[in-house]
């Protein structure tokens, strides 16, 4: 048990407080507005995307819109979990949860390829720009906890000299021991 948490859960945590609140307020102005979140810029480029692509009515705009916002709104909230489990763990002096970390990290991952796709489509530099830049702030923090975890593990696997020189189990009972060398 570590009682100071890891770089790659203190840059997931500086995310969340970045993703929550941004995607959260937008998702709630969307989910709230009488005209379905389509004032929002990167909101109507993305529904018009899944209504051209999908092939659906004008109501079906309507209801894309709705569900992207829902989308959004759902991961928000999973990052706010994960900024919980955090501040739990930090009192506590325990690591996150890895689970919540992987499922939020990867549900933001699909979301931005569900808002990127649309904006590269459009062209817009200023919608690409953002998008780009969220693409880059999630796969930063995906890269580095990628990383501790494979220190990690290399840390954990014994060397090929301890494990040759340890006895094995059938060897060691019959008074054995194995080859060395």
């Amino acid at each position: 048990m570590r009682s100071v948490p890891r770089l790659g859960a203190i840059n997931a945590a500086l995310i969340s407080l970045y993703f929550a609140p941004m995607w959260g307020i937008e998702a709630v102005r969307a989910l709230t507005s009488p005209y379905y979140g389509i004032e929002d810029h990167g909101q109507a480029v993305a529904a018009s995307y899944f209504r051209t692509l999908l092939d659906l009515s004008p109501d079906g705009l309507l209801h894309a819109s709705t569900v992207l916002a829902g989308i959004k709104l759902v991961i928000a909230a999973a990052f706010v979990a994960y900024l919980i489990d955090f501040a739990r763990a930090l009192v506590v002096g325990r690591e996150p949860n890895r689970e919540t970390l992987d499922a939020v990290l990867v549900l933001a991952g699909a979301a931005i390829m569900l808002w990127g796709w649309p904006a590269l489509r459009s062209g817009e530099a200023a919608l690409i720009r953002v998008q780009a830049t969220q693409f880059l702030l999630l796969t930063g923090a995906m890269i580095v906890i990628l990383l501790e975890r494979q220190v990690e593990e290399t840390a954990v696997v014994p060397r090929p000299e301890a494990i040759s020189r340890a006895p094995s189990g059938r060897l060691w009972a019959a008074g054995l021991t194995a080859p060395t060398g």
